[in-house]
């Protein structure tokens, strides 16, 4: 992920706590303060921010997308980014947040 904000920020140590940070091309981020001023398309988004596709090859079915986020990052989900999670990840945020 390039981020102009690389001096340590806060948005930037927040993303920086995923483990798959270092490796990810992501530009929408569950975990960045700033992403509501974020822009790209449907594959820009955190896999934790797609929601469960099902599709039949072969007469076999497939299921991508959907995996819940680890409680040790929705913790650390900004209230104002829940929506942008799937429906899966949106459920337990409320579960570990319901103090």
């Amino acid at each position: 992920m390039k981020i102009k904000n690389k001096d340590g920020g806060q948005d930037y140590e927040n993303m920086k706590k995923c483990s798959s940070f270092e490796a990810c091309s992501r530009n929408f981020c569950p975990l960045d303060f700033e992403l509501h001023l974020r822009t790209g398309g449907e594959a820009d988004k955190c896999k934790w921010m797609r929601e469960p596709i099902k599709k039949k090859i072969n007469g076999r079915e497939f299921m991508s997308g959907g995996s819940i986020m680890p409680n040790g990052l929705l913790i650390l989900t900004p209230r104002a980014n829940v929506k942008w999670l799937n429906k899966p990840s949106q459920r337990q945020w409320r579960e570990v947040n319901k103090k």
